[in-house]
């Protein structure tokens, strides 16, 4: 009758772990930290959002506006290349660019979480066409979220490096093809015969 019932130290040190655990995850539901942290927190107002979207596609429409005037600028200038290379290197660089403004909008359309992206990406590209950024009264400045402001920002930063690569290409000199040099007669080594 005088049996001893020996439980091992690790195993007493669990159970209290286990317990102290329960008792904390009880605590957390019962105060609502569970609740509030599974709950969805509202940033911004409809409002907001739209002002933010508005002054977003602006700026990635500006950006587009400034390479294209560039790229005109430099086209029409008398340039070194004939009219066919220049036109071909204008077409291209307005080309990328448009390119450039899609995959902007696209961006901004997806980070705002539209289930048509690529069509508003197209209808904003279709009303800005109408109705360039440059055309329209300067609205009140608007401090962008980051995710909007990360894409504006690219874009700015893509649009003058092929704004400037069309720049380079269009200015470079003419080619001209390098002289060849015949060797004359005199100047051709000739062979000495050894003994």
């Amino acid at each position: 009758m005088n049996d001893v019932i020996r439980i091992p130290r690790r195993t007493l040190f669990l159970a209290a772990g286990v317990i102290v655990g329960m008792l904390l995850v009880l605590a957390l539901v019962m105060t609502g930290v569970v609740a509030r942290a599974a709950d969805a927190t509202t940033v911004a107002g409809a409002a907001v959002l739209k002002t933010q979207q508005a002054a977003a596609e602006r700026d990635v429409e500006r950006a587009y506006e400034q390479a294209v005037e560039q790229v005109r600028k430099v086209r029409a200038l008398n340039l070194a290349i004939t009219a066919a290379q220049a036109d071909a290197i204008a077409l291209k660089a307005f080309n990328d660019l448009k390119a450039l403004r899609h995959s902007g909008l696209l961006s901004l359309g997806q980070v705002l979480g539209l289930a048509d992206a690529d069509g508003y990406a197209t209808a904003t590209e279709q009303r800005f066409d109408q109705a360039p950024v440059s055309a329209q009264p300067a609205p009140t400045p608007v401090l962008l979220a980051p995710r909007l402001y990360a894409i504006a920002a690219r874009m700015s930063e893509l649009a003058a490096q092929l704004s400037d690569q069309a720049t380079t290409s269009l200015t470079a000199p003419a080619a001209t093809p390098a002289p060849t040099v015949a060797p004359s007669p005199s100047r051709t080594p000739t062979p000495t015969a050894r003994p």
